[in-house]
């Protein structure tokens, strides 16, 4: 379809720095592969973590059947997902390759992780944490071969580079700048055309409000740390400028400016919190779990969420026929644009032996390459030239694009900053200002109390950007 041949051109011509991957997380504890339900996000689990296996010590193990441990965020693919669990899917590596392969799993992924990293014992092949700074990563990965190389064959190759050399290869990729929604319930509201700019959206939950007995607009509030940087990843859509962090930081801009992506973006998401009669009657009592099989129901129009929801909520219920997908309701110049963007990369631990080692590498290219993970998932595939996902109809006169690479020099910058600033573009602590501004909105602030927490934002991101000894040393050429 044409919205393949788009996208397929898009994903060869260029290649993203990282946005987060799919979703947070909001427990703190693990599960093994002998028992999970759940979710990438929100799963109920129970083993300890930083468990390892014999197999994960650094003696080799010459001649022996090695055993492999995978540490995964995906819960809801573990042993209670049948066919389409991670363990049915690897049987055939695991016969290919004489060995066993153990999933270990974390709600609270990137949190859990983390921790153990402090340790050598953080498995033998992991999704990598985005806390892991760029310039770490030959700290704690086994190199994967060099950039120059790879990006001829993956799709964001560059997401875990470093000075040329790559750790980690993306398990999938998503469209980060779009919408999840009922197509029943915007149909029964009387819409017929899917909204191309803010206001247009805001009137089309009126619609449904008056029209349906569906609430318009799930917050999820109750997970803020994770469901309101969803909110994040329509930015880049949004800018319809594959270059627009970039400039940001090349040109010493505010991050948030009127007129400006960040700025109109999270504007949209006060203005839908703001209004009690667009979303769910307590947001404090969201629930993540539940919402999936409401969306999919009808009981709820609209949430923004990456494109590896749809999936999830398909799954949910009957009615997967019903879960749609938009494009983020931003134009410039009339143009919709959207953002194609990797998902967790994968990478092995450099604390292991070499057949340990090996054998982990054989898994991340198994596993992009034939495993078909990211088909069964409606996920955008890594290897380059696989078939796009049909739910991407309604995104077929946008212009896809990936986020361009950071400038020789500015590698890992925009990140350091983000984290040393306390901003959190991608952050879910309570001080966030995502959560700020869903706090203020939810209380019935008005707009001028947004503008304070932009203004604060923009203070610490500007004061942070010109102390960081790497950026001056840019820009002093």
């Amino acid at each position: 379809m044409k919205i393949q041949r788009i996208l397929s051109a898009a994903l060869t011509s260029a290649i993203i720095l990282s946005i987060a991957g799919c979703g947070g997380n909001t427990a703190n504890t693990t599960t093994t592969a002998a028992s999970s339900g759940g979710n990438d996000t929100a799963a109920a689990t129970t083993a300890a973590a930083g468990t390892t296996t014999a197999a994960s010590a650094d003696s080799t193990n010459s001649g022996e059947k090695l055993t492999l441990t995978v540490l995964t965020h995906r819960t809801d693919r573990l042993a209670n997902g049948g066919d389409g669990s991670l363990e049915e899917m690897t049987k055939a590596f695991e016969t290919a390759n004489n060995c066993t392969v153990k999933y270990q799993g974390f709600t609270d992924y990137a949190g859990d992780v983390s921790t153990m990293m402090s340790t050598s014992e953080y498995g033998d092949v992991l999704m990598i944490p985005d806390t892991v700074k760029l310039s770490d990563l030959s700290n704690y990965f086994e190199p994967l071969g060099s950039y120059d190389d790879l990006k001829e064959k993956y799709n964001w190759a560059d997401q875990k580079m470093y000075d040329g050399v790559v750790y980690g290869i993306s398990h999938r990729g998503s469209v980060s700048g779009g919408i999840c929604y009922n197509k029943k319930v915007w149909a029964d509201a009387g819409i017929t055309t899917l909204p191309v700019t803010t206001d247009e959206f805001i009137a089309d939950l009126k619609l449904i409000r008056d029209n349906t007995d569906a609430i318009p607009y799930y917050t999820n509030f109750a997970a803020a740390d994770w469901t309101l940087s969803q909110w994040s990843s329509l930015v880049m859509s949004a800018s319809g400028k594959s270059s627009y962090n970039n400039d940001i930081l090349i040109n010493a801009e505010d991050l948030f400016v009127p007129g400006g992506a960040y700025y109109e973006v999270f504007k949209l998401m006060y203005s839908v919190f703001a209004d009690s009669t667009l979303i769910e009657e307590d947001p404090m009592t969201s629930d993540w779990e539940g919402c999936k099989a409401a969306i999919n129901s009808g009981k709820i129009g609209t949430m923004v969420m990456g494109s590896w929801a749809v999936s999830q909520f398909a799954e949910a219920g009957d009615h997967p026929e019903n879960i749609g997908y938009m494009p983020a309701p931003f134009s410039v110049n009339g143009q919709q644009y959207a953002q194609s963007a990797s998902d967790y990369a994968m990478g092995v631990n450099k604390n292991r032996s070499s057949e340990i080692k090996e054998l982990g590498k054989k898994y991340i290219t198994w596993f992009v390459e034939e495993s078909g993970f990211a088909k069964k998932e409606g996920a955008i595939p890594t290897l380059k030239g696989s078939d796009m996902p049909d739910y991407l109809e309604a995104f077929s006169n946008c212009i896809f694009f990936t986020e361009d690479t950071a400038p020789d020099g500015l590698v890992g910058v925009w990140n350091e900053i983000d984290n040393d600033s306390q901003v959190g573009i991608w952050a879910g602590d309570a001080a966030n200002f995502k959560i700020q501004i869903a706090e203020a909105a939810l209380a019935g602030n008005d707009f001028s109390a947004i503008e304070k927490i932009y203004a604060d934002c923009n203070s610490r991101w500007n004061a942070t950007r010109d102390a960081n000894a790497t950026y001056t040393a840019y820009k002093a050429g």
